[in-house]
């Protein structure tokens, strides 16, 4: 099945459908696919096959293709404007002039995570945020998180060969970890991230995203081991 999903990327040539599964896969407000560990997988092969300059070249293409999606999602929450009432349209207007110095550091480390980033990306569309800032914000982001986990599948490929995708065990056990630390950045508190950005600046916040992670990694497997060492106790019941 992943085989068939990362030869997907292909069927129209790799660029036009790296661009178009990541176009489609951010088009839809708060129903996002889960695109990023096809379009990394995908990348992640053809940069051990081509080398680094048709990696960058997917990456970007993947990174304009999810920046487009988020246009989309941008002009649909600006559609909803015209049925505001003048009250609200001012509070929006205070809103973008407030946020207008944090917004575009918030666009960009929402984009790069998989944080669920519509919850910001909708308001900000409503509001009417200067487009260029929005577009450059998610553009940077979206390229460094699709580069980031291309860079892990290719340490990947590396020492376990891109066999990897298609090996039953060992593609469970890949996508299990990759999957722990999705939810780990999930779970992590980015209200608070953004507030001490907002008040004490980028290495304050830098030193809590570590914290978070840490903090937020280590109860997801305590949640996970009470949950295996309970179902082993009811087994023995």
């Amino acid at each position: 099945m992943l085989k068939a999903l990362l030869e997907l990327a292909s069927m129209y040539g790799s660029y036009i459908g790296v661009f178009t599964i990541s176009l489609v896969s951010n088009s839809v407000p708060f129903i996002g696919v889960p695109y990023l560990l096809i379009i990394a997988s995908y990348v992640a092969r053809e940069a051990v096959r081509f080398g680094l300059p048709v990696e960058l070249a997917l990456i970007l293409t993947s990174a304009l293709g999810s920046t487009a999606g988020k246009l989309i999602v941008y002009f649909i929450a600006a559609g909803f404007r015209f049925k505001l009432s003048e009250n609200t349209k001012n509070n929006l207007k205070y809103f973008v002039s407030y946020s207008r110095r944090l917004a575009l550091p918030l666009i960009i480390l929402f984009a790069a995570t998989p944080a669920p980033d519509d919850l910001l990306y909708v308001p900000l569309g409503v509001a009417r945020y200067p487009l260029t800032y929005y577009f450059l914000g998610i553009f940077i982001g979206k390229f460094i998180m699709v580069w980031l986990a291309t860079t892990y599948f290719r340490v990947l490929f590396k020492y376990l060969g891109d066999e990897v995708v298609t090996n039953p065990v060992v593609g469970v056990g890949v996508a299990a970890l990759t999957m722990y630390l999705t939810i780990t950045i999930i779970r992590m508190d980015w209200r608070k991230i953004a507030e001490v950005y907002s008040e004490k600046g980028i290495v304050q916040s830098i030193k809590i995203i570590i914290e978070e992670f840490l903090s937020a990694g280590l109860g997801l497997f305590r949640k996970l081991l009470s949950y295996f060492l309970i179902g082993s106790n009811l087994k023995h019941v």
